[in-house]
């Protein structure tokens, strides 16, 4: 019988743990901000970055200016630029098994480190778990993302959606399963907008172009960006 871990946990030590992971990851990341009791294992940030409250993030990464709000729990992700992560999302929350093994309780089919006992002397199920984000989407509140996912780059996910399929570039989509609603854009700007790659420009280019990147007709029709 493994340890009982709750014996552990108390209000002091949590807070202790929570204050080491902040002050290492804040060291070691440049304008990184961690929110009070956000829980980080394995997870690789770019510049400017923060989390709000109990957030949780493991085995994931994380562009530059992408942030992550409070109940958030973010599981082998790699998110891009500029995202916007609304409270209480969801990414890879684990898939069972639901053909030819015949239970769906992972102490018959693997051995998770998690259950008590498990008979299975070999992991059977192994699916693919990482979830791709790409460059800035915005989830709203409460959306789950399914294993194996990939989201594309300015994609919208409306709030309370679950997430079951890919999801193309610019749409906006909503609903359980999620389905599509509209894209954010026409074609051509689409494919403008893509090709041009805007959350890739340094710092300095981006806060000189600001004012053009509030109106895409505007920002399509300069010379400079054709």
């Amino acid at each position: 019988m493994p340890f009982d871990r709750s014996y552990l946990q108390n209000p002091i030590w949590e807070y202790f743990k929570w204050l080491f992971t902040k002050v290492r990851y804040q060291k070691k990341y440049k304008h990184l901000r961690i929110g009070y009791k956000t829980k980080l294992s394995n997870v690789k940030f770019g510049e400017y970055n923060w989390t709000t409250k109990n957030v949780i993030i493991e085995n994931s990464t994380i562009g530059d200016f992408s942030y992550v709000s409070d109940n958030c729990v973010i599981l082998e992700s790699v998110i891009g630029k500029f995202c916007s992560i609304g409270p209480n999302v969801r990414t890879a929350p684990g898939k069972h098994p639901t053909k030819t093994i015949v239970s769906t309780h992972p102490a018959i089919y693997s051995r998770p480190h998690y259950c008590l006992k498990n008979f299975s002397k070999t992991d059977h199920h192994k699916p693919y778990r990482k979830v791709m984000i790409g460059n800035d989407v915005w989830i709203a509140a409460n959306v789950i993302i399914a294993d194996g996912v990939k989201i594309g780059d300015g994609a919208i996910i409306a709030a309370n959606s679950v997430v079951t399929k890919d999801i193309e570039p610019y749409s906006i989509v909503g609903g359980t399963p999620a389905k599509f609603i509209r894209n954010r854009f026409e074609p051509k700007e689409i494919e403008f907008l893509l090709k041009f790659e805007w959350w890739n420009k340094d710092h300095l280019w981006i806060e000189e172009n600001v004012d053009y990147l509030i109106d895409i007709k505007k920002f399509m029709s300069l010379s400079q960006y054709k």
